[in-house]
């Protein structure tokens, strides 16, 4: 089935669709946003919602990519985590946000350390940071207030502080210059890493 054909979104699809925009009723930019990504996913765009038990709200691609060779060997989705909360909505939009970061043609890195180790926590938090940089203008954009932008958050580390006076001082204005930038922040921290060369065709419609 070429992508072209594979157009019909299935039940399940749609019962996802209805409940990103049932959140979202109150705001035409961000249901249409939603929308939108979902259509750009091939309609592999999920999102759940869950009790507050104290765990971070997450954009994760589905099922994880081991190694970059991996990459189009499979089918994809993007599921989006979220919490039960009083701001339920501003969290979904800024887990569609990262999302709208791979469709805008920004880089998704691979980090070649072990899970458990510091720097793989490390290059967590930079690339994390990183996209917050793109993300928080189109997020105020769309209507929310910047205060809103991240849940309730721990006072910074040194290291936090650190990374994001770092990244706030790069140029994120463009993919290249953002893989340019964060490339170069990377190896200076002794990170390793690879490309994850993402597109629509790697999302695609499950059998």
């Amino acid at each position: 089935m070429t992508l072209e054909e594979d157009l019909s979104p299935c039940a399940n699809q749609m019962v996802n669709l209805n409940r990103m925009t049932e959140i979202l009723r109150g705001n035409e930019k961000s249901t249409a946003l939603a929308r939108s990504l979902w259509e750009f996913f091939n309609f592999e765009l999920i999102c759940t919602v869950q009790p507050p038990d104290g765990t971070s709200s997450r954009c994760r691609i589905d099922p994880w990519i081991e190694h970059p060779s991996e990459i189009g060997k499979v089918p994809r989705r993007i599921a989006l985590s979220i919490r039960d909360t009083e701001r339920k909505e501003e969290t979904l939009v800024h887990e569609l946000l990262h999302a709208e970061l791979i469709r805008l043609g920004y880089p998704t890195f691979f980090i070649n350390e072990q899970t458990d180790s510091e720097k793989f926590r490390l290059a967590g938090k930079i690339i994390n940071n990183a996209g917050h940089v793109i993300m928080k203008p189109i997020y105020l954009s769309l209507g929310y207030s910047e205060e809103r932008f991240l849940g309730d958050e721990k006072p910074l580390s040194d290291c936090d502080a650190r990374i994001i006076a770092d990244l706030a001082a790069m140029d994120f204005s463009t993919p290249d210059s953002y893989w340019t930038s964060l490339s170069t922040y990377l190896h200076r921290e002794s990170i390793r890493f690879e490309k994850l060369p993402l597109t629509r065709a790697h999302f695609r419609k499950q059998e």
